[in-house]
């Protein structure tokens, strides 16, 4: 299966470089997802709906690391 990184035909650093940005893009989506919570908190807003996503998409994540685990993507 190929995947962005093959297509564009990127070298192990470049390949390293992308996974390293797509990891602070993760943490930055983190972030503003933790400052929206912050913000309807300080607002005396209760945040119910981003609360409850959060563990949401960890079980989503979990599900698509064993599917993609078990068909051995990547090896």
């Amino acid at each position: 299966m190929k995947n962005e990184m093959d297509l564009t035909r990127m070298d192990e650093r470049q390949r390293l470089s992308w996974l390293l940005a797509n990891r602070a893009t993760l943490f930055l989506v983190g972030l503003c997802w933790l400052a929206m919570i912050a913000w309807e908190l300080i607002h005396q807003r209760l945040p119910l709906f981003l609360v409850v996503m959060v563990p949401v998409f960890a079980a989503v994540r979990f599900v698509f690391f064993m599917l993609y685990t078990r068909k051995g993507v990547g090896s």
